[in-house]
């Protein structure tokens, strides 16, 4: 028996997905913002540094996240695709998506055969984290702004 929920439970992970994306572009326009004001800092060597690590940081992790998402979002939509073929069941899809992440060492054996509401739910760790970073490297540069005068 097909759930008819597989559907909607896909598209949510997508749309959180493309959430994410949204955070780490703000993430990397406010850490280009925080370099940019870090290096207009002369006057204040230490703060300069600071927002610079922060920047620095807040960038990398973005970069990071960002590329996971970028794969997560195109293993949801080949799975969306394989959800909505008639003659297989979802949990077929699932297990063929195991498959090709366990032979390329993605997963390991503990991973594979996690329910779709899991994979779901990791896709929303994945957005959090990047609404995370956008915040710490935003409430940052706001500092920054403040402290600096601009």
């Amino acid at each position: 028996m097909r759930d008819s929920s597989v559907p909607f439970r896909i598209a949510a992970a997508r749309g959180v997905l493309d959430a994410g994306c949204w955070a780490n572009a703000a993430t990397l326009a406010a850490a280009g913002a925080g370099w940019w004001i870090a290096a207009s800092w002369a006057q204040m060597p230490v703060a300069r540094v600071l927002l610079a690590i922060v920047s620095t940081t807040s960038g990398g992790v973005a970069l990071w996240l960002a590329l996971r998402i970028a794969i997560d979002r195109r293993l949801f939509a080949a799975l969306d695709r394989a959800a909505s073929d008639p003659a297989r069941e979802h949990g077929d899809a699932l297990a063929a998506l195991d498959r090709a992440l366990a032979d390329l060492g993605w997963i390991d054996g503990a991973k594979a055969g996690r329910a779709l509401d899991a994979r779901v739910r990791g896709t929303i760790g994945l957005c959090r984290r990047s609404v995370v970073t956008a915040f710490v490297q935003g409430f940052a540069v706001g500092i920054a702004i403040a402290v600096g005068g601009f």
